[in-house]
């Protein structure tokens, strides 16, 4: 009666024994369909019933008080206990931004520096010119007068000859050349002068005196001019 106790007990530990490593191998097999196919070199570690089953063969319980303390292992045996964990992808670092370049300040512009002018001096006119005043005829309230204007020079020269009197005057008329007069001034010119020609010119004019009357003043541009 004793052995067919015993080997009651042997079958039914070891059903069971095969049913809870089914189990394990159940569970196993979801967890690597769920995390994904496995490392080469991780390997699942599985619980073998081995150990129930040479525990059982030693043992002498009775039959009624062995299924309890063998089955609690087998039910609370986690998953975790013989299936490394599965290795999840590192997430993507995302590339960080480069700093973008600050635009470089605009180095201060150099004002040029202003060129100093250069001032052109014309050359002073030729002294060419030579002229002589000389009154032709006078009397109470009018007179005659000529200028004999000589060209020195090898080019012609355009006449501009101003005389000063000490009263006032007034132009009347001119041969040889254009005239106006203003206040005690007389002004001649309108003629151009050949180059080693003398030429003359003349005028009549009204006075505010009647006493004869001579110039103060007598000057020819481009020359020299004297009173006689």
């Amino acid at each position: 009666m004793s052995k067919h106790r015993d080997r009651q007990f042997f079958i039914a530990r070891s059903v069971f024994g095969l049913a809870a490593a089914f189990l394990v191998g159940l569970v196993v097999w979801i967890a690597v369909r769920a995390g994904g196919p496995a490392e080469a070199d991780d390997t699942p570690v599985i619980v073998q019933p081995s150990a129930d089953l040479r525990a059982a063969e030693s043992t002498t319980a009775p039959l009624l008080s062995a299924p309890p303390s063998a089955a609690t292992p087998a039910r609370h045996a986690s998953p975790s206990a013989s299936v490394s964990p599965s290795v999840s992808p590192s997430a993507s670092a995302s590339p960080s931004a480069s700093p973008s370049k600050s635009s470089a300040s605009p180095s201060p512009s150099k004002s040029p520096k202003p060129s100093p002018s250069k001032t052109t001096v014309s050359p002073p006119a030729p002294q060419d010119l030579s002229a002589t005043y000389s009154t032709v005829s006078s009397w109470d309230r009018a007179f005659v007068a000529s200028v004999q204007i000589t060209n020195r020079g090898s080019q012609a020269h355009d006449l501009s000859l101003t005389l000063t009197y000490p009263a006032g005057v007034s132009l009347g008329g001119t041969w040889n050349a254009r005239g106006s007069s203003s206040g005690s001034t007389i002004t001649l010119g309108g003629v151009s002068v050949p180059p080693g020609r003398t030429i003359t010119v003349g005028f009549q004019s009204s006075k505010t005196t009647t006493s004869k009357i001579t110039p103060t003043g007598c000057t020819v541009v481009g020359g020299s001019c004297s009173v006689s």
